[in-house]
């Protein structure tokens, strides 16, 4: 949760213009059924709610149950000569853009903010370019790894 004076900070109208206008226009939706083209489109009959909807949220730390539901579709990888095991899927999860337009607020005011005035610890993956839930692994089998062969 946020105090009042960050929400204000954090969602404002153009802020929400910027995160909606971000998006491809025809990309699939989530459960909501709602493309964001139509967001787009319709967006200066919208951005009022919007903004009340997204600074509600962020006050109350509660995300909308039907912005929660994501519907995962396991696409094929290319080239892959076996299709018999997990790793040779790519997962897309499809969720509403209302919930991906509050992410790029909240990532921007973090980006912006407090992770530029605060750099993260090395050792610190999420939110670092090219870092990812892989990457900690990776470092921590290093880690384990090296411990072992040091007896």
């Amino acid at each position: 949760m946020f105090n009042r004076d960050a929400v204000q900070h954090i969602i404002t109208e153009d802020r929400i213009k910027w995160a909606i206008g971000s998006f491809a226009p025809f990309k699939t939706p989530g459960l909501d059924g709602i493309y964001s083209v139509f967001l787009q489109k319709e967006l200066r009959f919208l951005l009022y709610s919007i903004c009340c909807i997204y600074r509600a949220s962020l006050s109350s730390g509660y995300i909308p149950k039907i912005w929660r539901e994501i519907s995962v579709t396991f696409l094929p990888k290319p080239g892959k000569t076996d299709y018999t095991t997990a790793k040779a899927f790519r997962p897309i999860s499809l969720t509403s853009f209302l919930l991906r337009g509050l992410e790029k607020l909240v990532d921007r005011y973090l980006r912006d903010g407090p992770l530029a005035n605060l750099p993260i610890h090395p050792r610190q993956h999420a939110f670092q370019l090219g870092r990812s839930a892989e990457s900690v692994l990776h470092q921590l089998v290093g880690r384990i790894k090296k411990a072992l062969d040091a007896g």
